[in-house]
């Protein structure tokens, strides 16, 4: 099994994910600078370089129009676009539909600017159609968007993983103004991806590290989010450079092809049966409370949203009778249960780490047992076939304080 893993050491951009996939040597250079010609875009260049990076080499790729090329698609049935540098999104559309790119490269490109139309729609209230792009609707950005599809499809990974996101600080100007980062679209971009924090190491205070074509084409790639290199064997790895100097900080995107071990074969083969997910789990040792403070710190964890809380019983150092309290979280909610129980149990530490989960997909079902209302617990697998259903304990210890003799 094919893995594609994608870090993002600092941020992503349209030009550095194929920058990162030609670093590679997944991906020749006449493939990356043909994409032109199969747009159908005339005096428009693409010219690979070799930069350092805070004392990293990396690829750098760079899209030039000439005097001949207009620096905005040219799409309109007059050919040209409005005065005001707008785009529409249908144009965009039209030319990566009717350009000589390979099927799958064509179908992605165009899937990115689907997102990216969107994510603007959302952003200023109006319909997908009427969209007009403007940064976005440039030659640079449709040729990074082309380029990506080449890049993925050349690949043609089984899976895709991908580090949490860095999208900058402070603000950013652009067409509309003068904006927070993440701007609306890139905001609206990065629903449900998980989102890491600007490293300290970079210094500038207004500084945008993602950019929307480079969250949309993740948000197309639609990874899985991990927070280190995934297990296999390393078929190749590259990175990418983008052109703001970070200092001390390299400015890369990285891309790794791994062939998958067991363990995420048999993951894998699982998640096709079943749903899947991840999971926190987070611990810590207590030998010096009362069982009841723990009783009650079971009872918050657990009104908290815990997936599950339990406690168990050891012999702790110097043979001390010791609980072991754990609990089951959301990864996006597993810190504030950490800084819960950092701040108020008597522990100075607790333990975490994340477990790969295949599950039932649940559904409640009240049923009338008895001439009493009764919730099921359902548990299907994927294909929708019955795996196993359970009466509630809530609703039959109800009807049991009346009838001690029912039977669900």
């Amino acid at each position: 099994m094919k893995t594609l893993f994608l870090e993002s050491v600092a941020g992503v951009a349209g030009d550095m994910f194929s920058a990162a996939f030609l670093d590679a040597g997944l991906v020749e250079p006449d493939a990356i600078q043909a994409v032109p010609t199969l747009l159908g875009l005339t005096d428009v260049e693409i010219t690979v370089s070799h930069r350092t990076t805070a004392s990293i080499q990396a690829t750098h790729l760079a899209v030039s129009a000439g005097p001949e090329s207009d620096h905005h698609v040219v799409l309109g049935s007059s050919g040209h676009h409005d005065h005001h540098g707008h785009t529409a999104y249908r144009d965009v559309d039209r030319v990566l539909s009717e350009s000589d790119l390979e099927p799958d490269a064509k179908d992605f490109a165009r899937e990115v600017f689907r997102h990216l139309a969107e994510a603007e729609a959302g952003a200023h209230g109006m319909a997908v159609e009427d969209v007009h792009f403007h940064e976005v609707g440039s030659i640079d950005s449709v040729v990074d968007v082309a380029m990506a599809g080449v890049c993925v499809s050349a690949v043609a990974a089984d899976r895709v993983l991908a580090t949490p996101v860095k999208l900058g600080r402070g603000t950013i100007r652009i067409q509309h103004g003068v904006h927070a980062v993440p701007p609306p679209a890139s905001a609206r971009l990065a629903k449900e991806f998980q989102i890491a924090s600007v490293p300290s190491a970079i210094t500038l205070s207004d500084v945008e590290l993602s950019t929307p074509t480079g969250l949309a084409i993740l948000k197309t790639l639609s990874p899985r989010f991990v927070d280190a290199w995934p297990d296999g064997v390393v078929l190749a790895q590259g990175a990418g450079c983008g052109t703001i100097d970070l200092g001390s900080y390299p400015n890369i995107f990285r891309v790794v092809v791994l062939e998958s071990g067991s363990q995420s074969t048999v993951r894998d083969s699982l998640s096709d049966a079943y749903a899947s997910d991840q999971v926190v789990e987070i611990c810590y040792n207590v030998d010096d409370d009362s069982g009841e403070r723990i009783a009650w710190v079971a009872d918050q964890l657990r009104s908290m949203g815990a997936l599950d809380v339990w406690l168990s019983q050891v012999i702790g150092k110097k043979g001390r009778p010791t609980v072991i309290v754990s609990l089951l979280a959301e990864p996006g909610r597993a810190a504030s249960f950490a800084d819960w129980i950092l701040r108020h149990t008597s522990t100075f530490g607790v333990r975490y780490r994340t477990w790969d989960r295949v599950k039932l997909e649940r559904a409640d079902e009240v049923r009338d047992v008895g001439g009493n209302k009764v919730t099921f617990k359902i548990g299907r697998n994927r294909g929708g076939d019955l795996s196993k259903e359970k009466a509630e304990y809530e609703d039959l210890r109800r009807v049991w304080e009346n009838d001690p003799d029912f039977r669900a």
